[in-house]
């Protein structure tokens, strides 16, 4: 299989013109999805500043593999640009194996300092040193919210015995562990279908992701506890970014941040027009859960986290980037 598709990318570079470079750029969600729409936009936005020069052809629903394999693909110099999942790309590059724990962000403007700021500076060497490709800029999935069938979640004593579907991190089951829920590991293909047999009493999700894959009716009880958001980096191979000249690699760079930019302000919006959809039309009852217990716990979470990690500096970076 990976054999195929390095064959197929070598044979889509042989015929490409020799009057303009074409990047090929990667990614597993599927065509359309707000990962494909912020791709697209840094596609335009490279050809029309390099005047043509440089064009960059996306490739959706991991047809060039899955992430792992697109960033595998980077290194090698075999793809261009992958969008990845950090929870994906830090088995190559660890630091970015911290973004799995709670309650790193205070909120969106936070997210951002730390992302276009120092972090964001020391994530891309980091990649950089340890496997050759480089983070361009960070997108989000915007905050997960809690949501389950059985009853409404007010207080953190109302998560005591949820059964509650986690991603495979590590951090994952320590967070509802912690939470006092009943962490239960499972494939994300499988959520609707437990969900209706009971395996499960809830899971989590962003409210887009919810509304989409339509949870909403087999569990309406939903607590917005925004304590993750998933960082969705865009990366690059350092073999691609020296063959570019220096003129076209600041444009790369500052077209994928202005990109990364437009995608969390569309990310917000359609989370909160899912929210608003899904309670107005779709009897989703939404509980106002206080966070501020959860916050407390979660602060123990990341030191664990950073601690195992050897990144207790990085994680006071991004805890110092909130004020």
């Amino acid at each position: 299989m990976r054999r195929a598709i390095l064959a197929a990318i070598t044979l889509a570079a042989c015929s490409a013109s020799t009057d303009e470079t074409v990047l090929r750029l990667g990614h597993d969600q599927t065509d359309g999805h707000p990962y494909d729409l912020a791709a697209e936009r840094f596609a335009e936005g490279v050809e029309k500043a390099t005047a043509g020069a440089v064009r960059v052809s996306i490739f959706p629903a991991a047809q060039l593999g899955d992430s792992p394999e697109q960033l595998e693909g980077l290194h090698l110099g075999s793809l261009d640009l992958a969008l990845a999942a950090f929870s994906h790309a830090s088995q190559f590059c660890p630091e970015l194996g911290l973004f799995g724990a709670p309650f790193l962000f205070e909120d969106e403007q936070h997210f951002a300092r730390v992302f276009d700021g120092e972090v964001g500076g020391i994530l891309a060497e980091a990649c950089s040193q340890r496997y050759s490709i480089t983070l361009l800029s960070t997108m989000t999935s915007g905050y997960r919210v809690l949501f389950n069938g059985r009853r409404p979640v007010e207080t953190v004593a109302d998560l005591r015995g949820l059964k509650i579907r986690v991603m495979a991190g590590e951090a994952d089951a320590l967070t509802w562990q912690e939470f006092g829920a009943i962490p239960v590991p499972m494939p994300y293909s499988e959520v609707y279908s437990a969900l209706q047999a009971g395996v499960i009493d809830g899971a989590e999700n962003e409210p887009a992701s919810i509304f989409a894959n339509k949870f909403y009716e087999a569990a309406r009880y939903f607590a917005p506890t925004n304590h993750l958001v998933l960082p969705m980096g865009l990366f690059i191979s350092e073999q691609t970014l020296a063959r570019l000249t220096e003129e076209q690699r600041a444009i790369v760079i500052a077209e994928a941040r202005e990109a990364a930019v437009w995608q969390r302000a569309m990310m917000a919006q359609r989370n909160a027009a899912a929210l608003s959809t899904m309670r107005d039309s779709a009897g989703v009852e939404i509980s106002g859960i206080a966070s501020e217990e959860l916050r407390q716990r979660a602060r123990g979470i990341q030191d664990r986290v950073a601690t195992q990690l050897g990144l207790a500096d990085l994680l006071a970076k991004v805890r110092a980037a909130a004020n």
